[in-house]
Formats: C-alpha cells, structure tokens, sequence
C-alpha cells in the first residue's frame, strides 16, 4: 500500500484546486481522475486554428477569490467586451436590462426594463414589488421574482438568464446559491428591484464576468503543471472505488478506469488495482461518484438529485460580414418554449473576450450555439441546424458554406441544478464530515453555484486539512 500526504478524488477545478493548495503548505499530493483529462467542464480546444474554450469560458465576479487565484499562477485576467446581453422572444429580440441580478432589474421603471416589459407590465411588476416584505421568503428564484414582481418578469426576463446560465427552471434553483446574499438584500431594502439595487451599488455598471486572458482553459492547465512541478502526481484514468478509516489515517481503494456506456456518467474503476493510505483525502469529484464512496464513512440519505440538463454546442467558425458589427453584442439567450429556433443561446464568443478578438483572423467569427434545456431529451445536432438558428438570432443572412471549421461539443449531465432541498442536504453532509478528521467535501455540487464560488471552497477545504 502507497502512503502518500494527501489525496485528492476528482481532478476537476475543485480537485486541481485542492491539490495545488495542499501542494502550497509543502505537501506531495495524488490526485486521481477518472477520465483522461483534469479540468471538468473548464476545457478548451482548436477551430480554425484558434485556441479557445469549449466549456465554461468564465466567472462571476461577485467573489474576488477567483481573479486573486488567477494571479497567484500567473495567469492575466480579462473582462468581456462592453455590450448588451439580448433575449429571444419568437415576438421580437430585446436588450437585456443592464442593471439586473439573473435578469431581475434594479430599477422597473428604466427604459430598457420598459421596452422588455412594456409600461403596463412594469407597473403592474413595480405595483407588486412594493408590498410589505412577509417574513419568510420563498427559497426558490422562481417563486421569489413570482412572488414580489409577477409571472411577466419571471418568465421575460429571469427563465432565459436561468436556462442559459444554470441551464434549470428558475424555481429549481436556491436563490442563496445562484444569488448569495439576494434574500437579506430584499428584507433589508422592502423591495426585490431595491435588493438589486443595494447589491449593485452605485455608479457605472461594472463587468459581472470575467476569464483567463488567452483562454479560461489556462487555469486548469496551469494548476495541474504547478502540482507536478511540486512533486505531486496527477492519475487520470484511476479512479477511486473505496474509502475507508485505517490505522494511519483513510484508506483509498482505487482502480484504472474504463469507458462506460454511458459517456455522461463517470468511467468505471474496475481494471488494475491502486490502494493509496493517507492522513488527508479530500472528495472533488462528481455527486453521482462521491455519494456511494462518502457512504461508506457517513450517512449519505437525502433527496433524489435533479439530474442535469443534456447541454451541447455546435460551435462555428465563419467568416460573414454580417457579423462584423456584432449585432446582438456578446450573444442572446432564447426564452424557453420559442418555436422560431431551436438552439438556447448564442454567444459571438471571438467578439465577447479581447484576446479571442486578437486571435482571430480579420473576418473570422467564432459562435457558439447552445442546445439542451433541464428535462429535454438530448436531440440531434448538425451544422446546419446551428447555422439557420445562428441567423435567425442574429438577424444576419448566414450559409453552411461560410463556415471554415466546426465543432460539436456534448456535456451530458452537466450543471445539476441546486434546489432549496439539495442545499439543505449538502450542508448537512459538510457537518458530518466536519467530525470526520483528515477528511473533506467539495466540487460544484457541494460549494455552490459556479467557479466563483467553488474557487474559495475547494482551497478552505484543503487548508483546513493541512
């Protein structure tokens, strides 16, 4: 049996992150990855001979944990081009208000709130918003903008930005985790629209997002580079089976993987044994791989997880000067239950990030359409199909033989949504293994909703184990 200082289940952002922080206080770590590859949904590859990603491309900048991490690397942080985010709506595009939190807007009676909404359904929105605050809030975004603003709001302008972002219905989604602080906000100021407002502040609109200079792909790969240049091993391909208390700390009953017929689901470890002892081990990996491992050690009841939605890209490169004035800014999300497209969203990604912008030649765009909606089946994707939808969202005459180069890129799975029942579940999983010493929990299921909030949790876990 390998006796190592710490090990670390799941290399994604979480595990990497973990990893690279026990590699901090001095320590060797072993980081096993099912999959032959670390990063999880932050990934990138080439089109058209451009390096870009095809995963998640960025954080919310909310929390400044993930831009100081980014320094500590030495990687160079970069903002999106300033410009509006559009809907689509088979009645007509729209901007999306620019002083909003997940499209609920600071300020109902702005121009561009009044344009989204019209003036009746802004006052009939402002009207509800300014009803005493009761003292319980529903826990769900969905009921809450229902509740104090009205289904015109909700379903305009807060279900695509949760379907595009968080790929879920807005009432699957705990408002504390895909809006951390929201709820206090509204009791504090008597309103939602005065919630937002509070939590924006004052002054210019600031960047709510932010990425990697060259590629957000560059932080997972910088981590994993910095842990072996520190003496710490990375296994992909190994993934672990068994977890268990042994006489010097936890037992780690690993295995090399294989593919399994599912790709969404993790590979399975049932090839050549791996068994690793340590005094530390930290869980990183997915809930459907964590869940059976931690029940081994704690109780593991709870809820059914809502599964994820079956999200895919078709991303093009296309030369089309149609584009050139980015007619719809950085891209547009797609109200659910349009019939004019088919796709969820669009995003001009070589128009949205600067350094994308410099690396693509003069003339060649780079879009990315987006697929797969929480309870849809996964559907058929072809170039084809991306390209009417892409003009169609654009407003720009678009032809399959303007593409130089494709890409169709499938996360099956991905993004579980965090309903109020999960949230309470997962808190309760952090405090029985807060009893359990030398060991800890965190990924995006267990930390939170997206990057920005995995970033801080997956380096606290590592550092309380040191």
């Amino acid at each position: 049996m390998d006796r190592v200082d710490a090990v670390v289940i799941g290399g994604g952002m979480a595990g990497l992150i973990a990893a690279w922080q026990f590699t901090r206080a001095g320590l060797r770590p072993v980081l096993l990855e099912s999959r032959g590859y670390t990063g999880g949904l932050v990934a990138g590859s080439t089109i058209a001979g451009v390096s870009y990603d095809i995963g998640a491309e960025g954080w919310a900048v909310r929390i400044p944990d993930t831009e100081a991490l980014a320094g500590e690397l030495g990687l160079t942080v970069e903002y999106p081009r300033a410009a509006p985010s559009w809907v689509w709506f088979d009645d007509g595009p729209f901007a999306m208000p620019v002083r909003a939190i997940l499209g609920i807007p600071a300020d109902l009676g702005a121009p561009d709130v009044l344009t989204a909404l019209g003036v009746e359904g802004a006052r009939r929105a402002a009207e509800l918003d300014s009803r005493p605050v009761p003292e319980t809030l529903p826990a769900d975004l969905g009921s809450l903008v229902e509740q104090r603003m009205g289904s015109q709001v909700l379903g305009r302008l807060v279900a695509p930005i949760a379907g595009g972002i968080h790929a879920a219905d807005p009432h699957l989604l705990a408002t504390e985790v895909v809006s951390p602080g929201l709820t206090d906000a509204v009791r504090r100021a008597g309103s939602l629209a005065g919630a937002v407002a509070l939590l924006k502040g004052d002054g210019p609109v600031k960047p709510v997002v932010a990425s990697v200079s060259g590629g957000m792909f560059l932080m997972p790969q910088t981590l994993a580079a910095q842990i072996l240049d520190a003496g710490g091993r990375i296994l992909t391909r190994t993934g672990a089976r068994g977890l268990s208390r042994g006489g010097e700390g936890w037992i780690v009953n690993a295995a090399s993987t294989h593919r399994g017929v599912d790709p969404a689901l993790p590979p399975e470890p049932d090839g050549d044994p791996l068994d690793l002892t340590a005094p530390r081990v930290v869980v990183a990996c997915s809930a459907v791989t964590a869940r059976p491992l931690l029940g081994q050690v704690i109780d593991v009841d709870g809820p059914e997880l809502t599964p994820g939605a079956p999200i895919a890209h078709v991303n093009l490169a296309i030369r089309a000067p149609g584009l050139d004035d980015s007619p719809r800014g950085n891209g547009m999300l797609v109200a659910s239950g349009s019939t004019g497209v088919q796709a969820k969203a669009l995003t001009h990604l070589s128009a949205k990030w600067p350094s994308l912008t410099a690396s693509c030649p003069t003339g060649l765009h780079l879009l990315r359409i987006s697929y797969g909606r929480g309870g849809q089946q996964a559907q058929e994707l072809s170039v084809e199909q991306a390209v009417a939808d892409a003009a169609a969202l654009t407003g720009v005459s678009l032809r399959a033989d303007q593409v130089v180069d494709s890409q169709i890129i499938h996360w099956t799975g991905a993004l579980a949504p965090t309903t109020p029942e999960t949230r309470s579940w997962v808190q309760g999983l952090h405090s029985r293994i807060a009893d359990q010493q030398g060991l800890g929990l965190t990924g995006a299921w267990a930390s939170g909703s997206g990057i920005a909030a995995l970033v801080p949790h997956a380096r606290r876990t590592a550092e309380r184990l040191v």
